[in-house]
């Protein structure tokens, strides 16, 4: 048990190191909705700009699209995070035309995608 607390910790700050190196790197968030956004090979952040007063459960939602890249497999990886980071869901693995699905609650959350492939983001928000 206490080895996979300290596991734990030393993925959640390595985790949490790379969220930092990304904020160093002045990535552009985009707005949650978007769609079709194109990724090239990079990482993309997408942050809600405003929430609703509603105390409903919602669902948060990705899915990628692709050209034809013949056999090789493509895949986004996808964490899902709140405002504050203090909640970080994923990483999820999501291929193409598969959409992803997470269930959140009504605060303010961001989704980072990262891909080595050339693919199109849709992120959105259900309610």
């Amino acid at each position: 048990m206490f080895i996979m607390k300290k596991i734990f910790l030393l993925v959640t700050a390595i985790f949490f190191t790379s969220l930092i190196g990304l904020k160093a790197q002045n990535y552009n968030v985009n707005p949650i909705p978007s769609y079709q956004y194109p990724l090239n090979n990079q990482v993309a952040l997408f942050g809600e700009i405003r929430v609703s007063n509603s105390k409903e459960k919602r669902d948060m939602d990705v899915e990628i699209s692709t050209a034809n890249h013949g056999s090789a497999p493509v895949y986004a990886t996808v964490w899902v995070v709140k405002k504050n980071g203090n909640v970080v869901k994923g990483p999820y693995f999501v291929t193409p035309y598969d959409p992803l699905s997470v269930p959140i609650d009504n605060d303010k959350w961001g989704v980072i995608v990262k891909c080595d492939w050339n693919v199109f983001v849709d992120v959105w928000t259900n309610k």
